[in-house]
């Protein structure tokens, strides 16, 4: 689990989430750029990628030999990696070498390291490295479209005015109004939500996609 790095929002603004389509209601500012922030957290989530190109410091795990998978993909550089070992159990004792990465798919964030001989048992390895989108694909209607519906679902949930009969992003299967009732497919679940329009912003940006989605404290 990795923190998100970012405070308030990167890309969605009130003149993006309108031009796409964003409902405000009677939402304020303030609340509009929680949604929005929460937007670009949920998607950087599910995509396993950051969207604007991001410098973090985190761990890879090792595949074999020198194959390592890193947290995040669409990696743009390598700044720093570095292998630890332990060399002693008794008094504990480690030591870290520190290599040279070279990247063999920068789309789900793959690498190779390469380093003096190590020696001792391997531990772990951290890397500085930089995840995200490329310009053009961060700013195309695919990923703006997805931000402004996950940001509207967030929305929804701040201002009253917004709401339905189907708060918290609900995924109603099952409606029935008087003399009228339907039976929707069994929708799945995502990191924006388990409803109609989640499933939605996912589709839009799922060839994007980096690896299975992790999550953030």
């Amino acid at each position: 689990m990795m923190q998100f790095p970012y405070n308030s929002a990167q890309i969605l603004t009130d003149e993006v989430f309108l031009i796409y389509g964003g409902q405000t209601g009677t939402s304020s500012a303030a609340q509009r750029q929680v949604a929005y922030l929460l937007a670009e957290e949920q998607l950087t989530e599910h995509l396993s990628s950051f969207l604007l190109p991001t410098v973090i410091t985190g761990s890879a795990r090792q595949e074999r030999s020198k194959f390592y998978t890193l947290e995040f993909g669409h990696v743009q550089n390598v700044y720093l990696a570095s292998l630890t070992t332990v060399i002693n159990t008794n008094p504990y004792t480690t030591k870290v070498y520190t290599g040279t990465a070279v990247i063999t798919d920068p789309q789900y964030g793959y690498i190779n390291i390469y380093s003096p001989a190590c020696y001792g048992v391997f531990q772990n390895a951290t890397v500085v490295y930089e995840s995200g989108l490329a310009t053009g694909t961060y700013t195309n209607p695919a990923v703006l479209t997805a931000l402004t519906i996950a940001a509207q679902i967030n929305l929804n949930e701040l201002d009253v005015s917004l709401s339905n009969e189907s708060t918290s992003d609900i995924g109603v299967q099952q409606f029935s109004n008087q003399s009228y009732s339907e039976m929707r497919a069994k929708m799945g679940k995502n990191a924006f939500g388990n409803s109609a329009a989640s499933q939605r912003a996912a589709r839009l940006v799922n060839k994007y996609r980096s690896k299975p989605a992790i999550g953030f404290n």
